[in-house]
């Protein structure tokens, strides 16, 4: 856990007469970082609306999808969100209205609830994650994984055609 990543209630944010800054620098519990998270959030209560920012970075360790070794992925994000609070007696400005419509809203929050920074940011370095993980551009899959009695591959990158990978017959015995 980052010291000082608190939920903080959003009607705390509300009564503040300036933005809520977090300086980053420390481990998410969640991710397993070769590097501490380093940063800064913003959150901003503007009525209706909670304003989020963030600059973050770190470096993670990821098991590559070809060759399954572990290799080191750097993340970095410079995010902005808007997340309604959903409450009838208060709502966004006219000109917040006719500037973004309902559909750009990710998420909402009761104004009971509470923001909570270090769950957002998990979520924003999370999407920065590469689906497709590989270590490398000239990353092979290792000869001891592909049978060498109908191995049909390509050695490319971008065109990967394995008739039979063993790492499935681990699988194929739960059938």
């Amino acid at each position: 856990m980052i010291p000082g990543l608190q939920p903080i209630p959003l009607t705390e944010l509300k009564v503040l007469s300036s933005p809520k800054v977090w300086q980053i620098k420390g481990g998410l519990d969640s991710f397993s970082c070769f590097t501490p998270v380093t940063g800064k959030v913003i959150a901003e209560h503007q009525g209706g609306i909670l304003l989020l920012k963030g600059t973050l970075s770190t470096i993670i360790f990821l098991e590559c999808d070809r060759c399954l070794k572990e290799y080191k992925q750097k993340l970095e994000c410079n995010c902005e969100e808007l997340i309604l609070i959903k409450d009838s007696s208060i709502s966004p400005s006219n000109e917040v209205k006719n500037r973004i419509p309902p559909e750009d809203f990710m998420d909402s929050l009761t104004p009971q609830e509470s923001f909570d920074p270090e769950r957002w940011i998990f979520e924003q370095l999370s999407l920065q994650i590469p689906l497709l993980k590989v270590c490398s551009e000239t990353c092979k899959i290792p000869a001891s994984l592909v049978s060498n009695t109908n191995s049909k591959y390509s050695q490319s990158s971008s065109d990967l055609n394995v008739s039979y990978d063993p790492r499935w017959a681990q699988l194929k015995k739960l059938l």
